[in-house]
């Protein structure tokens, strides 16, 4: 799969992408609200290329390396899994390096990637979880048509105690083109 966008490619993730991917999720605060919630410990390099090389496996999933398109610098990650063809639903993730924020790629990249997954693949609803603290996503989120759906009470740990997620989704109909931060 490959999105392309005015600033971005959105790229399958290759055996050559296990070091930026080592190097992005280890650097992210881990007990802070960005970290991947399903990241617990410090992975190594090995771990991430044994995970990449599972990939085309992994039929109900996509996972893309979102990068600028001049210079091929990587930027982070967006995914889309827990995919229901019956329910026309899927999940969307994304983490991006702590230096490509504030600068609307989060918001450039979702866009492409629900728009594509709209238009080709037939989805009506993505949903996500995110931690209530990081109100930088949020935002984001809500700037792409998210919508808040419910709480998810104390359904993960974060810095030594349990915190709570926001479930947000977006219907085909809510998605905003052409907004930009």
């Amino acid at each position: 799969m490959l999105i392309e966008t005015e600033r971005l490619t959105l790229r399958a993730i290759e055996p050559g992408d296990a070091g930026f991917l080592t190097k992005l999720f280890n650097e992210a605060n881990l007990d802070g609200v960005d970290a991947p919630m399903d990241l617990i410990y410090p992975i190594s390099e090995e771990e991430e290329a044994s995970w990449i090389s599972s990939l085309p496996s992994r039929s109900n999933e996509a996972h893309m390396i979102v990068e600028k398109r001049r210079g091929r610098v990587p930027l982070g990650t967006i995914s889309v899994d827990k995919m229901e063809w019956k329910n026309a639903s899927a999940r969307l993730r994304i983490h991006l390096t702590k230096e490509s924020w504030e600068h609307g790629y989060g918001t450039e990249a979702i866009h492409a990637t629900v728009a594509f997954m709209f238009d080709r693949m037939n989805i009506r609803r993505v949903w996500l979880r995110v931690d209530e603290g990081n109100a930088r996503a949020i935002r984001c989120f809500e700037r792409c048509g998210f919508v808040l759906e419910g709480v998810l009470r104390e359904d993960h740990v974060r810095g030594g105690g349990w915190r709570n997620s926001l479930l947000m989704s977006m219907l085909k109909g809510d998605l905003r083109r052409g907004d930009s931060d």
